[in-house]
């Protein structure tokens, strides 16, 4: 029975099964970056099969088990169990969140989700905050600050969030985008019914400087079709920086076939009710991320590179040694 168990184990440890899963895991990477709807599985169960590969060579092969080489291989196994954990319980998507309001998991958009991430999200709470985006000459963006407040047990914090500053909730990661534009904050009250204030996001600024533009169905009432005229264009040959609360613009609202130009505070009647110009805001666009075993990939690298060096470090002493000797006898 153990000869067979044996057997069997040494077959698992085959350097040929070491070879195809590695071409495999390429194979199924590439597809997934570029095809979203490969499943996450598709690429844990190679890392899987590596690992349980791994594992019955250091079983079977007795030099492997030896100092830094141990520590190497030891490191390496927790490497790919890792990855593959990771890449069943990660979650990539993006979110719009406007100026004033708070985060709202069923306005994400996930890109890659593992089948055993859950509902982890819906722990996620803060509220946006301004924000400035700073652009050199030629529209080249530079810095973005987006402020957001989180409340937890410990109280209320502000944080400042940038493209290579996350806000860090809940083990997921938020960072900001070249996504972000304007939104004017509108007050709709339908005839009989309470007044609904919310924001409409317009197209991404200044990518889309040229189409600012957004058709809108109030509830209760027809669609509407709005454009922003701002006051003052952008010079591209200049540095400048957007606020977006702070921006002068006028709303063009067509709604039940009557045109009506609006202000900040303006507002617009007619059979369908009634509609205020609030203000002008700005939205955000955010990528998140969402992986458990980063801080620990990040030790067992470590760890692994130390028994790489430690492994190698006797070897360079021993190829050292005759010419030491032959500098003597010289």
């Amino acid at each position: 029975m153990k000869r067979v168990a044996l057997s069997v184990v040494r077959r698992v440890a085959s350097l040929r099964l070491t070879v195809a899963m590695f071409i495999a895991l390429a194979i199924v990477v590439l597809a997934a970056q570029n095809d979203t709807r490969v499943p996450a599985w598709a690429v844990a169960v190679p890392q899987l099969v590596l690992a349980i590969n791994l594992a019955a060579s250091l079983a079977t092969h007795p030099a492997l088990r030896r100092g830094g080489l141990a520590m190497f291989h030891v490191a390496l196994l927790g490497c790919l169990v890792l990855l593959a954990w990771g890449r069943l319980t990660h979650f990539e998507g993006k979110v719009e969140v406007a100026q004033g309001g708070t985060f709202d998991v069923a306005a994400v958009e996930p890109s890659s989700v593992g089948p055993w991430h859950g509902d982890r999200l819906r722990k996620v709470q803060f509220e946006q905050g301004a924000f400035s985006v700073k652009y050199a000459p030629r529209l080249k963006r530079a810095h973005t600050h987006s402020q957001v407040t989180s409340s937890d047990a410990d109280g209320t914090r502000t944080h400042t969030v940038g493209d290579d500053r996350p806000l860090l909730l809940s083990g997921f990661r938020f960072y900001t985008t070249h996504n972000k534009g304007f939104a004017p904050l509108l007050t709709w009250t339908a005839p009989g019914a309470a007044p609904l204030t919310g924001a409409v996001h317009l197209p991404s600024y200044p990518l889309f400087d040229w189409q600012q533009r957004q058709r809108w169905t109030p509830p209760g009432g027809p669609e509407a079709r709005l454009w922003l005229r701002l006051d003052q264009g952008v010079d591209e040959q200049k540095a400048w920086q957007l606020r977006p609360d702070e921006v002068s613009a006028v709303l063009v609202i067509e709604l039940a076939g009557q045109r009506h130009e609006l202000k900040p505070g303006d507002v617009a009647t007619g059979a369908f009710g009634s509609i205020r110009y609030e203000r002008l805001i700005g939205w955000m666009g955010y990528t998140i991320h969402y992986d458990p075993t980063l801080t620990a990939l990040w030790w067992l690298a470590c760890l692994g590179v130390a028994g790489l060096a430690l492994h190698l470090w006797p070897i360079q002493e021993r190829s050292r040694a005759p010419r030491s000797a032959v500098a003597s006898m010289r």
